[in-house]
């Protein structure tokens, strides 16, 4: 009997305690209702600032979170706050709250209608953001992200919501059909459900994102009339959102994300009816989508003064737009306006990671535009990176790494306007940083191929500095950078193949300075650049690049003993095309130029006019205008080489070479002497005080020796500047050579003169043994001082059947003494 009475008394504690959770069950989704039925009418009253009725919906949820306390009904009271959250617009809490009242066992149909719109709006989210994304790559990549992450999950809530009251069933089969990727049956579904439910703000939205999804797909397909016809059926649903809602700010919102996908989507329109898609009007007329943006924007500050992320999110887009190549206005006037948004983000939000972002941002631009005219904004990109470096770790995401990588990007090529790369530099420092930056970007992001090609580059020009610790190790990470992009680049673009090709290029210069051949990476690296031009990205970069290592083959071809006439002419098609290709880049004319000086250079050692040459070299140079520093010290390079061919005729013909010199002359007047590259600085006027030198010693012997002596010192300040110069200390160990013959001639000791040249001469043929050049070299300078030297006859014999285009060079220098013949 008593065993009885407990069963019983255990059963009505149980039916209580069910009655109880019954009725806090019912209380807590009243709650909810009743929260989000305020939420609606708030939002859609007119236009209005809505914090005391967000402070009052506050107020409602700490009673329900303290009821929830007090009664123990987790999982309906989770469910409430969640609501509650959702229609303060605070995304994270409310899934939060929702998942909460899920695993507490509350598992209602509406609970899961409430977490798949939570979950469908973050997946709509990254698609319209992936859009907007100017790399076609990275676009990919988000959205991979989003059906990875969301597709699937929000199939499944859609399913275990069956039972929930819907404002309309045929809004949850539109979603439905989104994410199962049926975009017209989506349409279909909501064009029925605007016509029966016009109050139903979130279905106008939904159907501006569907529009703009299947206007992307049509875009991509060439189907560009039908997919303008979405774009303008997607802003009118959302203009249509906004008048019903106009305190409704996620309305406003996305009128903004909308406008930046459809301007990056049509971007390389410039006629018909997309054109006010990548344009605002200026003459009067109808306003176009990206002042609509700027106009929503401020509706939804309006709405909520207060709210830092509104703000944020005008910065973001007014420093979207003032670096868009197709924004027409005041640059000026839109990125101060972006700056002054930032600030205002801080003022009402301190702790804001968007502020110093979009701030840094901007003043990015601003130094990048000061670049781009040929000076350095050094203080502005240093105040760029403080501001930056503000944001803790726990805001480093993604995005902050990719703009301290640009920042740093842009600030290395400013130090290589101010010739800043030695190392301990700030340029060299800039490159180690920017480096590391773009490490941090592919630890957190490697599909995308561009951050690999970014990487690349940069390891690819450390690699190749002179001064670099382990060249060939960061040659090597290069190529492996480059093989990852290659790999996940759905469409090769022609930074990759380009990339590829230098790297190739650059181990083979290497592998030359150690002399060693490497016939099979120039052979690579043209394969590189004719697969990027197989694969449709016929870029003037490109067949620049081909003309370049055509030339460099040219020039393996020649330092063999070989004929390089055929491999010229290809690179003269190559640069040819580049020019036709993109005659406003001038990298055709800058390459035709270096073709023809390299033609000149063969001519005047083969013992021929290089006249023709040099002068058609000269003037494809006088075509060019270059802005940038290095340009400008390429051209100025360029013309050197041209004219010491030239120079160097003129004075065997017994002429002066002053002329010829003084052309090239001019261009290094031209450059900024605190900037441009000191070795190539000392190299160009070396080698003219030497060929003066040699002129003036046919009648003022005073002179000549004053003008040797300028040419040493130059000789001396370039291999300061950079020792381990192959090229300079070549051209010093003539001179030595020269100068020597000279004094030897007037009866004066030659042998110190002999003894630093010979230094020189056997330094280099111990870095690169068996070169020819410089085993000449040394025949020249032991038969000058001894002209029965055994060795030098050995020297000789070597180098000229190694590069039997040296002889004719030989000959000029010691007609007494011409090579046996093989």
């Amino acid at each position: 009997m008593q065993v009885l009475l407990l069963i019983a008394a255990s059963a009505c504690t149980a039916d209580r305690q069910s009655q109880r959770d019954a009725a806090w069950a019912v209380h807590f989704t009243s709650a909810a209702e009743r929260i989000e039925a305020r939420a609606r009418a708030m939002g859609m009253a007119r236009l209005h600032d809505v914090r005391a009725e967000q402070a009052e919906l506050r107020g409602w949820m700490a009673t329900l979170s303290k009821e929830m306390a007090l009664g123990g009904a987790e999982g309906p009271g989770h469910y409430a706050l969640g609501c509650g959250e959702r229609a303060l617009g605070r995304e994270a809490e409310a899934l939060a709250h929702l998942e909460a009242a899920w695993n507490a066992g509350f598992r209602e149909p509406r609970v899961a209608w409430a977490r798949a719109q939570i979950l469908s709006e973050r997946y709509r989210a990254l698609r319209v953001e992936a859009l907007a994304a100017s790399d076609e790559d990275e676009r990919k990549a988000r959205e991979q992200d989003a059906e990875q992450r969301y597709r699937e999950p929000v199939l499944t809530l859609l399913r275990q919501a069956a039972g929930a009251e819907f404002p309309s069933a045929k809004y949850g089969a539109a979603l439905v059909a989104l994410h199962e990727g049926r975009l017209d049956a989506a349409l279909a579904l909501l064009e029925v459900v605007g016509t029966k439910h016009p109050w139903f703000v979130e279905a106008r939205l939904l159907r501006a994102d569907v529009f703009l999804l299947r206007a992307a797909e049509r875009w991509n397909e060439g189907r560009k009339t039908e997919a303008g016809a979405d774009l303008t059926a997607g802003l009118q649903a959302l203009q249509g959102a906004r008048t019903t809602a106009e305190s409704f700010a996620p309305a406003h919102l996305a009128q903004v994300r909308f406008t930046q996908a459809a301007m990056n989507l049509t971007q390389s329109a410039f006629g018909g009816p997309l054109l006010l898609l990548s344009h605002d009007d200026e003459d009067g007329e109808e306003p176009g989508p990206a002042r609509q943006s700027l106009a929503a924007l401020d509706m939804a500050a309006r709405v909520d003064p207060g709210h830092a992320g509104f703000a944020c999110e005008k910065a973001r887009f007014l420093a979207w737009l003032a670096e868009r190549p197709d924004t027409y206005g005041d640059l000026l006037a839109l990125r101060s306006k972006a700056i002054e948004a930032a600030q205002h983000t801080l003022a009402l939000d301190p702790a804001s990671p968007c502020g110093p972002m979009e701030w840094s941002r901007v003043m990015v631009q601003e130094a990048e535009e000061v670049l781009k005219q040929g000076s350095v904004d050094i203080y502005k990109l240093g105040a760029a990176l403080e501001r930056l470096e503000t944001l803790p770790p726990s805001a480093r995401d993604l995005g902050f790494h990719l703009l301290r990588a640009q920042l740093l990007q842009g600030w290395t090529d400013g130090d290589r306007q101010v010739g800043s790369w030695k190392a301990g530099s700030n340029g060299w420092l800039h490159r180690e940083q920017a480096i590391e930056a773009y490490r941090s970007v592919l630890a957190i992001e490697a599909r995308v191929p561009a951050y690999w090609v970014r990487l690349g580059e940069f390891l690819l020009v450390r690699g190749s500095d002179p001064t670099a610790t382990d060249g060939d190790a960061d040659l090597k990470q290069a190529e492996e950078a480059f093989g990852k992009s290659l790999r996940g680049r759905s469409k090769k673009a022609p930074e990759v193949w380009r990339l590829g090709a230098r790297i190739q290029t650059a181990q083979a210069l290497r592998q030359r300075a150690r002399g060693e051949t490497a016939p099979r990476r120039f052979e690579e690296a043209t394969r590189l650049i004719r697969n990027g031009l197989l694969d449709g990205a016929h870029h003037a970069s490109l067949h620049y690049e081909l003309g370049l290592i055509l030339l460099e083959q040219a020039k393996e071809a020649w330092e063999h003993g070989g004929d390089p006439t055929a491999l010229l002419d290809q690179a003269e098609a190559a640069q040819a095309e580049a020019a036709t290709r993109e005659p406003t880049l001038e990298l055709g004319r800058f390459g035709q130029a270096a073709v023809h000086a390299a033609r000149a250079e063969y001519a005047w050692r083969r013992g021929a006019d290089p006249t023709e040459e040099a002068d058609r070299a000269d003037a494809f140079y006088s075509q060019v205008f270059p802005v940038m520093e290095p340009w400008k010290e390429l051209r100025a390079e360029g013309r050197l080489k041209a004219s010491l061919s030239l120079a160097h005729h003129l004075l065997e013909q017994g002429l002066d070479p002053e002329p010829a010199l003084e052309r090239a002359m001019t261009d290094f007047r031209g450059l900024d002497q605190f900037r441009m590259d000191r070795v190539l600085h000392h190299r160009a006027y070396g080698a003219r005080f030497g060929l003066r030198a040699r002129h003036s010693a046919r009648t003022n012997p005073e002179k000549a020796e004053t003008e040797f002596s300028e040419a040493e010192k130059h000789y001396a300040e370039a291999l300061k500047a950079e020792p381990s110069s192959q090229e300079a200390r070549l051209e010093a160990g003539h001179l030595f050579r020269e100068w020597a013959a000279e004094r030897k001639a007037a009866k004066q000791d030659p042998e110190p003169l002999l003894s630093r040249g010979l230094a020189l001469a056997d330094a280099l043929l111990v870095e690169r043994p068996k070169w020819p050049e410089a085993l000449l070299l040394r025949a020249a300078l032991l038969r000058t001082k001894d002209p029965g030297s055994a060795r030098a006859r050995e020297d000789r014999d070597a180098a000229l059947k190694a590069n039997a285009n040296l002889a004719p060079g030989w000959r000029r220098q010691f007609p007494e003494d011409p090579p046996s013949r093989p």
